[in-house]
């Protein structure tokens, strides 16, 4: 069964710049294509309001099931783009739930 793994952050003031926001993009990406058969797809979606209960970015990954999710965690691409922002997350909050489109 798909599952939907979902990421939501909130970064510090300032941190997610147009750079750091293409750095997601391409990271998630590349894990896609390194990832074939577990990553279905991956999606980066900013913030748009303004709100302080609000997270900066949200992660989307379909992953091919659950045996996937540590495949994914554990790829040298998460581990290092973990370790580019991770210093500057001031919440995180994760969510897997069954895909229920096809």
């Amino acid at each position: 069964m798909a599952i939907r793994h979902l990421v939501l952050m909130r970064l510090k003031p300032g941190v997610f710049t147009e750079e750091a926001r293409q750095d997601y993009i391409d990271t998630f990406a590349a894990l896609k294509a390194a990832l074939p058969e577990d990553v279905l797809d991956a999606k980066v979606y900013e913030n748009l309001v303004d709100r302080p209960q609000n997270m900066t970015v949200m992660v989307e990954m379909i992953l091919k099931d659950e045996a996937s999710l540590p495949k994914y965690l554990q790829h040298p691409l998460h581990q290092g783009i973990g370790r580019r922002y991770n210093p500057f997350v001031e919440a995180i909050a994760s969510f897997d739930c069954e895909v229920s489109e096809p």
